[in-house]
């Protein structure tokens, strides 16, 4: 995976697939960057977030917005729904 900032998606390894969506990295740049809207889809993310450790994460009801402090440095696995 790239850790430079930004957001990117990688295909799971091919014996995952029926489980997991996909899994990816989530790098806020330094000097920070506008809060993240993250949309509902019917799956739940097991998320590694630097210095704070992991947690899950959905399956969201509704939008929301999501504030990232500059250095935030996140990495989920996107598990599918059901």
């Amino acid at each position: 995976m790239d850790w430079s900032p930004g957001y990117r998606e990688a295909a799971p390894p091919a014996a995952l697939a029926g489980a997991v969506a996909c899994l990816w990295v989530g790098v806020t740049p330094a000097g920070g960057a506008p809060p993240t809207r993250v949309l509902p889809d019917a799956c739940v993310d097991l998320i590694w977030q630097r210095g704070s450790g992991v947690f899950l994460a959905g399956p969201d009801t509704g939008p929301s917005i999501m504030p990232m402090p500059p250095g935030t440095v996140l990495a989920g696995v996107r598990l599918r729904p059901g």
